[in-house]
């Protein structure tokens, strides 16, 4: 069934393609191509901005990239980022790293706690953009979770425009990946003010190594309406299914005995999946979100946006423990979760701008509060057996009135404001803060009761940041964003740790030469992460002794030097670093699975005349140095690697647009993860042949 429908997307494509009269072109649904993509205004730090006006590293990933690139996931887009590691947990869930740090998600400016390490995420294609900030992520996102201090990833969700249109995609990959999408924009009124957009979606496939397959369907709707000259209001729905089977969860370490602290890959072909026949993982998603906006005036706006997001997880899972070479025997872990992830987020925000010391003054200040659950019910036990058949790990019937049940709770809101403060034409000094509070707590089931863990509140985190042009083509800037993460570890009198504290400093340029055919951006940043958890031996106390300082500097640049000619290049150099810690580790990385040297460039040619006229090449490469598991077990790691992509589109006519994608050109062999539960190898080889269509 999944395939007729998809092959009937398909064939919607070609036909209604090769029937279609010349358009009008305000009917097309189609995206545009922007000569300085650098420009396009990015709303990641609070307010729609140009990328140049924030003191701070920033990147887009836009819908040009995201058509011509094939991608179709956020996995995928973050690959394209300067200065930003991907690290799978399975095939449906990863996280993204950067400056030693993970990330954390944005969904239209709305905070999601803890929403990477446990949560799947949206297909792209509801999304318009993704914009990354990378660094301490400023006055929006509170109080972050555990790690997530290397920056934020806002996920920038489709609008519903004035004008039908309608966007048809089928695709076949490797390794049977079939996909088909369907995009629609329609008014609901003559004069668009009441419109909509609706965007269904189909995936099927299976994957390079053994038995694995995955199924993933899912629709967004979303229906605006101007009210009022000056009033929007907007309620959109999402929804999404996904059902994966023989989970691959990477692949155990080996050792010689099991007194060998040493921890080396395993030595099998790419193909080779440790995991049982009987596996499985569902994810069902669903996210309701509302959003009203009021102009008063010309220069002030009200906005005010709510979010509901319930997410249901069941798997049944079989993990490979390390493998002891000296009887071939690994340590399987079996279990089974349920688990329920429901959370509510909502934010008011004003913007506006005023006259003051004879320039135009901005300023932004709001409120925001989120609700997180996470609500587990589980099992796990191990079984011991020979490695290397699955069929000798059994399956097991799941006792559904046994199981353990686990459920916390974090709420946290605060209070920002940022002031962008003109003091001459070429000069501004952004000052602005936030005061958090966080509440952290853990159910007691047999008391019936909420038992509190965390409590921290008015905590304030002070940003400043200045930008100068020196010359009209040329931005100059400077930050300074502060740190602030609650602990759960216990003083020797039996209270709470204080909170991690520290800050980062990034100074850089920004430049746009020759009518922006030329744009690029350098940075160098520092973050002190002090006050870390440090075990007092040979006691189970903890004081505020630990330490960790990162560093860098990253390079990008975007060009169009002729006609048609489109290149880019990201260069980041990363150094992390443990300065004090109480487990044996002090001066070494601090995030070994991010390379210190990382490059990504770029070339695409569009021929734009003559015989070749509609036709497009172009090719991405991706370097990275080594990177390893743990400072423990440096044995285990990543060679440096360079993967070379490329793809050729052709323009068919005004509506049909005919895609191939090649990925790993050269079919290296790599890890894309080592350590954890396992390493992950990456793609080898592989296509898709895609056809997109516009009305």
């Amino acid at each position: 069934m999944k395939r007729m429908f998809l092959f009937t997307v398909l064939s919607l494509v070609v036909t209604m393609a090769l029937r279609a009269e010349e358009p009008d072109s305000a009917r097309l649904l189609t995206d545009v191509v922007v000569s300085a993509k650098y420009l396009s205004p990015v709303s990641v730090s609070g307010q729609t901005m140009s990328i140049r006006s924030i003191p701070q590293s920033v990147s887009v990933v836009n819908p040009v990239r995201i058509k011509e690139m094939n991608i179709t996931t956020i996995d995928q887009a973050m690959q394209q980022v300067t200065g930003v590691t991907t690290i799978a947990n399975d095939n449906m869930r990863s996280q993204y790293k950067s400056r030693g740090y993970n990330m954390s998600i944005m969904t239209d400016g709305l905070p999601a706690y803890n929403s990477l390490a446990l949560s799947q995420q949206f297909d792209l294609s509801f999304f318009e953009q993704i914009e990354v900030l990378r660094g301490v992520s400023g006055i929006l996102q509170g109080v972050p979770d555990g790690l997530a201090l290397g920056g934020v990833i806002n996920l920038v969700k489709k609008r519903a425009g004035k004008e039908f249109g309608i966007n048809v995609l089928g695709s076949v990959g490797s390794w049977n990946n079939l996909r088909g999408e369907l995009d629609i924009n329609a008014p609901l009124t003559k004069d668009g003010k009441l419109r909509s957009r609706w965007v269904l979606f189909l995936n099927n496939r299976e994957f390079f190594y053994d038995r694995s397959d995955m199924r993933k369907e899912g629709a967004y709707g979303v229906i605006e309406w101007d009210a009022t000259a000056s009033t929007q209001l907007s309620l959109s729905y999402t929804y999404q299914y996904s059902k994966g089977n023989v989970l691959y969860n990477g692949l155990p370490a080996w050792r010689e005995d099991s007194n060998d602290p040493s921890r080396n890959s395993l030595p099998v072909k790419r193909s080779f999946n440790p995991t049982p026949d009987w596996d499985y993982t569902l994810w069902k998603t669903q996210e309701l979100m509302f959003r009203v906006e009021q102009k008063i005036g010309k220069d002030w706006m009200v906005a005010a946006k709510a979010g509901a997001k319930w997410q249901e997880q069941e798997n049944k899972y079989g993990f490979a423990g390390t493998v002891s070479a000296s009887d071939s025997t690994s340590n399987y872990q079996r279990g089974y979760n349920d688990e329920e992830l429901p959370r509510f987020a909502a934010a008011m925000d004003v913007t506006g701008r005023f006259r003051m010391l004879g320039q135009t003054q901005n300023l932004f200040v709001g409120i925001n509060y989120e609700n997180f659950v996470d609500d587990k019910r589980y099992l796990s036990a191990y079984y011991k057996t020979k490695f290397g058949n699955t069929f000798l790990v059994p399956d097991f019937e799941v006792p559904y009135n046994m199981l353990n049940k686990s459920k916390m709770r974090v709420r946290q809101g605060g209070i920002y404001a940022q002031l962008r403060l003109a003091l001459l034409d070429n000069l501004n000094v952004t000052l602005g803060g936030r005061m958090s509070s966080v509440f952290a707590s853990m159910y007691d089931f047999n008391g019936k009761k909420w038992v509190e863990a965390i409590s921290d509140e008015c905590r304030i985190t002070p940003y400043a940041g200045i930008t100068y042009d020196p010359i009209d083509p040329v931005t100059l800037y400077a930050s300074y964003s502060t740190i602030f993460v609650p602990q759960t570890e216990k003083k020797e009198d039996g209270s709470m740790l204080d909170p991690r504290e520290g800050y980062q400093m990034e100074i850089g340029a920004k430049s746009e030469f020759f009518n922006n055919r030329l744009t690029a951006n350098v940075a160098l940043f520092y973050m002190k992460d002090d006050g870390r958890a440090y075990k007092v031996a040979p006691t189970n106390y903890y004081v505020n002794g630990g330490c960790v300082e990162n560093k860098g500097f990253e390079v990008e640049v975007n060009a169009f030097p002729c006609k048609g000619l489109e290149l880019s290049a990201g260069y980041t150099y990363l150094d992390t670093e443990i300065t004090k810690s109480s487990n044996g580790d002090e001066g070494l990385a601090f995030s070994p699975v991010e390379p210190k040297h990382s490059f990504r460039g770029s070339a695409v040619y569009r021929f734009e005349e003559g015989l070749l006229n509609g036709l497009a090449v172009g090719a991405n490469v991706m370097s990275f140095s080594e990177s390893y598991a743990s400072v423990l077990t440096p044995e285990r790691k990543q060679e440096a690697y360079t993967l070379l992509n490329g793809f050729v589109s052709y323009k068919v006519n005004a509506n049909l647009s005919l895609f191939l994608n090649c990925n790993n050109i050269t079919d290296c062999v790599y890890y894309s993860r080592v350590g954890g539960n396992g390493d992950f190898f990456g793609d080898p080889r592989n296509f898709t042949l895609s056809a997109r269509c516009s009305f």
